[in-house]
């Protein structure tokens, strides 16, 4: 079997779309199925496109197969405070079938959907289309967004699309390959424009990342000919870069690819290794070319999002559990590992993961398949970790310091059990004479999931 193929899609159900409507949320802690809702269980193999827009919504575009051939690109939505999911609404229904991957961009309209299907006799057929709405209830009708007509590229089974807005506002989209050649980017929304041509090979996943400093515009991709993950800058067009490490590409899973809010530097998650199901997770810059590696653990679907102030959330997932940390203001050292469990428990099976992190806190899709549930994605808002240490003074009382990602954390509360609770200062350390014997301290504050440590009084 060629390797690139897909994994087998699972049988589509017959039926019409639920009507728009709501079901309630709570984060963080709890998920909540956003996608396959109206009856009809998600694919395994589908890829959802996330964007918030200003009022701190949280966009979820995907695809659904519908009666005979036909197939429904589906808007659905997270709420600011995350306490309510509304949707589906339909953006554009094909009559011939669509692509399992939807993009969506910050646009001024709001929002700009990116998507591809089979629609015969329509300037849309087998081309990237696109549509823009405001809120994502109501949307334009849909338009080519790339080179259509009888030479369009095939990007209704194009493996894997993205697309991204640069910083001057021109939008980049791009595709894999359905078969040598097939894949391809564009830039801009000129329908008669030719599309760019990727290098020789099969490339799959793609996805877009800018530099909002520089402007710098730059496309990764898993090549499954060198089984290895590459970047090339799209804007300045240059030449393909060859993760190191990279043999354990996570195929059929977007490659997470970043920019950082405020702050330089792209960045891409990847995992490093030669064997996708014992790899390890690893963050790539392409300015620098360093990569650093997160954890010897394993890991699998790796993704990355923005966060203010220059931060980035990586995530990823090792059998029913999901994995995330944030980084520091620099991007260069990661906090506390949170470890959730996937809906359903850790024996549930996760096929994608996708997260958007701009409010601070990471809201995570888990594409799952729980036993006590349909295979949908299921949304869970997480919150950074603190870490919290203790040491030995030489005056015999215990320092407890508490961080995040290594930098100290004002205004925490340290509560140790039996000697009560105190409050860190800018230098994050509170200090206890603790009573003789074993203690667990907790460290909390608004905003961070809480972190414990020991310590021995004497």
């Amino acid at each position: 079997m060629i390797r690139w193929m897909r994994l087998a899609a699972a049988a589509a159900l017959l039926g019409a779309l639920a009507c728009a409507g709501s079901a309630v949320a709570g984060p963080p802690g709890k998920w909540t199925q956003v996608t396959g809702v109206g009856g009809q269980e998600d694919l395994n193999t589908l890829r959802v496109g996330l964007v918030r827009t200003a009022d701190g919504v949280l966009h979820v575009g995907w695809s659904r197969a519908g009666a005979a051939n036909s197939a429904s690109i589906l808007h659905s939505s997270v709420s600011a405070d995350a306490k309510t999911v509304a949707g589906p609404d339909t953006v554009f229904t094909y009559t011939g079938g669509a692509n399992e991957s939807v993009a969506l961009v910050r646009a001024p309209e709001g929002m700009r959907a990116f998507f591809a299907g089979l629609e015969a006799g329509s300037a849309l057929d087998r081309a990237m289309a696109t549509a823009t709405s405001a809120n994502g209830q109501a949307w334009s009708a849909a338009s080519p967004a790339s080179f259509a007509g009888s030479g369009a590229s095939p990007v209704y089974v194009a493996a894997g699309l993205d697309a991204n807005a640069a910083v001057d506002g021109t939008f980049f989209s791009a595709w894999g390959d359905s078969a040598p050649g097939g894949g391809g980017f564009h830039v801009g929304l000129d329908s008669g424009a030719a599309d760019g041509e990727l290098p020789a090979g099969l490339k799959s996943d793609p996805g877009i990342g800018v530099d909002s400093q520089s402007g710098q515009v730059f496309l990764a991709w898993n090549d499954l000919d060198a089984d290895s993950v590459a970047v090339m800058a799209l804007s300045p067009l240059g030449s393909p870069v060859t993760l190191p490490n990279s043999g354990a590409a996570q195929l059929q899973h977007r490659v997470g690819i970043t920019g950082r809010i405020g702050a330089p530097g792209v960045f891409i998650a990847y995992t490093q290794g030669t064997n996708p199901f014992l790899a390890d997770p690893a963050v790539f810059r392409v300015d620098t070319g360093k990569a650093t590696k997160l954890t010897k653990k394993d890991g699998e679907q790796m993704g990355i999002a923005a966060a203010p102030a220059g931060r980035l959330w990586v995530f990823w997932k090792d059998g029913g559990t999901v994995f995330a940390e944030r980084s520091n203001k620099a991007a260069t050292k990661f906090g506390a590992t949170r470890s959730i469990r996937a809906p359903g428990g850790s024996a549930t099976s996760i096929f994608n993961l996708a997260g958007e992190g701009s409010r601070g806190p990471l809201d995570l899709l888990a594409l799952a398949d729980p036993s006590s549930g349909p295979l949908a994605n299921y949304h869970q808002r997480i919150l950074p970790g603190l870490t919290l240490k203790a040491s030995h003074k030489k005056n015999g009382k215990t320092a407890f310091k508490v961080t995040d990602a290594g930098a100290p954390v004002a205004g925490a509360k340290v509560k140790v059990k039996g000697d009560g609770s105190k409050k860190t200062g800018k230098s994050g350390t509170v200090t206890f004479s603790l009573s003789e014997g074993r203690h667990s301290a907790k460290a909390t504050k608004n905003g961070y999931a809480p972190a414990t440590a020991r310590a021995r009084g004497k």
